[in-house]
């Protein structure tokens, strides 16, 4: 389930009155965050100038040459979500750095702990 669907469902769930006290989530939906942030990494571009999606996509697919799939989700303004099929991937990513895209430097995180990730 891809996190935006995940939130407007979240958003469709009204409780009544007498509810309210009694809202337990299970430790599985904790852990299923868990799973999907460890197969992510947020990257940053440090330029002036717009960036285009598909451009960072295309380029950074070339660059890493990825064994698994790499999905790339735009968060904000130069701000990516890089989501890989294979944990190899990201950790010689990681490691491999430092990338740049357009002769701008990309600042590459795993996220960490509950947040938003683009502050």
């Amino acid at each position: 389930m891809e996190t935006e669907e995940l939130i407007k469902k979240c958003s469709a769930i009204t409780l009544e009155e007498e509810e309210e006290d009694r809202v337990f989530f299970g430790g599985s939906m904790k852990e299923k965050g868990a799973q999907i942030a460890a197969g992510c990494l947020v990257g940053k571009i440090l330029t002036t100038r717009g960036v285009s999606h598909e451009g960072i996509r295309t380029a950074l697919q070339q660059a890493w040459r990825p064994v698994g799939v790499v999905k790339v989700e735009s968060l904000r303004n130069k701000i990516f979500m890089f989501k890989f099929s294979s944990t190899e991937d990201k950790r010689r990513v990681l490691k491999g750095g430092p990338w740049h895209f357009d002769r701008a430097l990309i600042v590459l995180q795993e996220p960490s702990g509950i947040g938003n990730v683009t502050e």
